[in-house]
């Protein structure tokens, strides 16, 4: 199964193919936007900016297994490797975020899953790949390399830095902000590495960055209309137990996906009642769901936008709503403590486990911290 490619999901970077509930196969992903990503320069549209990331990795591995089955249910993909702990430390209902398909039954299927003991697989590259593997094998979980304006499997590491850096102030604190074009649950991590150095997991580890307080904030980003400026404050939910580096502190996603239904595309999957858990008080009725909506179909929250496709699924409107919750994309976005390092120019890595998926995502931006 492969997603279709139109002239909007080549320039967008987003697509979604479904095939049966729990056997997703997902084209579209996440991104870092604050600081400036050297994935995604130009921001949320950047063509293939949520290309970056990491498949076939499951808690307790040395490494991601690139050649694994893409399938949801992925199980452990390193049964051979017995140095790693592969007993999760997400379990809590209140951090897990597959909850009405997965966590707490006694089908536990994202058991093995990146969120469910953060951190403790490295991915193929901590600024991730782009498409998320070395060989086009993560195809079809919408690991299309080329996208990105790179080969398939290049590493992000290796990506020009942003001349422009974000300037933050030693001792200070600074805003960092990421989105999802596929909401894949688990949570996410923060961390530094000076730019002189090789950007590797292990540079990266040594600097996980904590933040200012447990509040955080969603920013309803409709880029049909860029001057809406829409922001809601929420309690943040944070762990520092179970992590990998030891005691490194992880947010879970805020915003939770919708339920999958049984029949293929053009049915609101990822969109469907009830929502994997609440939503955050204080959000309205479109802070959850899989993805902005229709896509693949419409994309009505695009500048300019036009059908894909001749007709409309049945959910959808003529105005393209109808098989989901929102026409916005959500920024989530924390404050995080600036060090007390030296001055110099550092690398920003954004690292989200998924719960859904066998997959990590990373993003990596430049920033400039003086005294």
């Amino acid at each position: 199964l492969t997603c279709p490619h139109n002239n909007m999901a080549t320039k967008a970077f987003l697509c979604v193919c479904y095939t049966a509930v729990l056997s997703v196969y997902v084209c579209s992903h996440g991104i870092l936007l604050t600081p400036v990503s050297r994935n995604a320069p130009s921001g949320l549209l950047a063509k293939g900016g949520s290309m970056w990331f990491s498949q076939g990795c499951t808690i307790g591995c040395k490494e991601c297994n690139e050649t694994a089955p893409t399938n949801i249910r992925s199980g452990d993909l390193c049964p051979e490797y017995n140095q790693g702990n592969k007993t999760p430390t997400i379990n809590d209902p209140k951090l897990t975020t597959w909850n009405a398909q997965s966590s707490g039954t006694s089908d536990d299927w994202t058991s093995q899953h990146p969120w469910r003991r953060p951190g403790s697989v490295p991915g193929i590259d901590p600024c991730g790949v782009a498409g998320g593997a070395r060989t086009n094998h993560s195809y079809p979980a919408g690991g299309f390399g080329p996208e990105t304006g790179y080969h398939q499997g290049f590493p992000g590491s290796r990506l020009p830095a942003i001349a422009n850096k974000a300037q933050w102030v030693a001792g200070s604190s600074a805003e960092v902000m990421w989105a999802s074009a596929a909401n894949h649950g688990g949570g996410y991590h923060y961390s530094l590495c000076p730019a002189s150095s090789d950007l590797t997991e292990d540079c990266f580890n040594k600097m996980p960055l904590t933040y200012v307080d447990n509040t955080q904030s969603l920013r309803y980003m409709y880029v049909n209309n860029t001057a809406n400026k829409t922001e809601v404050v929420i309690k943040a939910t944070r762990v520092s137990i179970g992590t990998y580096p030891e005691g490194s502190v992880w947010t879970k996603n805020p915003v939770p996906s919708g339920t999958f239904g049984t029949a293929p595309g053009g049915n609101g999957n990822g969109n469907l009642e009830p929502p994997q858990f609440p939503p955050p008080p204080g959000c309205d009725e479109h802070c959850w769901g899989y993805q902005p909506c229709n896509y693949g179909w419409t994309h009505p929250s695009w500048e300019g936008w036009n059908r894909t496709h001749m007709t409309l699924p049945p959910c959808a409107t003529a105005i393209g709503e109808g098989c989901c919750h929102t026409l916005a994309y959500m920024g989530i976005i924390d404050k995080v403590k600036v060090p007390d390092v030296p001055p110099g120019d550092y690398v920003v890595r954004w690292r989200w486990d998924a719960e859904q998926s066998a997959q990590i995502w990373s993003g990596c931006g430049d920033v400039r911290i003086t005294k």
